[in-house]
């Protein structure tokens, strides 16, 4: 049962661009990843917002693509596995605020891929909204 003033409702979007990338750790060697995107992925993302406590928590089943990095290793031939996005949790919590704008910040749980270690991948994720 849920109770008075909260909210739960799946997440039906998800589009963010990095356009400035990050840095990748890469056999010892760090590389500008370029552009990168978030989209929503599986099914099954949703949140909770309690307007009592204002608080949120939300959960994506997301898919992160190295635009950049991918378009380059698609032209060398590399195995599509390689670039293919990376499929991840991506659990954030924060603040709902009275004009109904969150602040959230959480991590990112990653499903194996062959470009990147999920025991050795860290990404942590601050996306304020308005």
């Amino acid at each position: 049962m849920i109770g008075k003033g909260i909210l739960v409702f799946n997440v039906t979007d998800l589009n963010v661009a990095v356009e400035e990338g990050i840095t990748l750790k890469w056999q010892g060697r760090e590389i500008d990843s370029g552009r990168l995107t978030v989209k929503l992925g599986k099914p099954g993302s949703r949140a909770v917002i309690d307007y009592e406590t204002g608080t949120v928590n939300v959960e994506f089943r997301a898919q992160i693509a190295f635009d950049e990095i991918s378009e380059i290793l698609d032209e060398l031939g590399t195995d599509p596995a390689l670039t293919a996005p990376i499929d991840a949790v991506i659990r954030s919590q924060g603040s709902v605020f009275e004009d109904h704008s969150l602040r959230l910040a959480g991590k990112a749980q990653l499903a194996d891929h062959e470009l990147f270690d999920p025991a050795q991948t860290r990404i942590e994720i601050r996306a304020p909204s308005q």
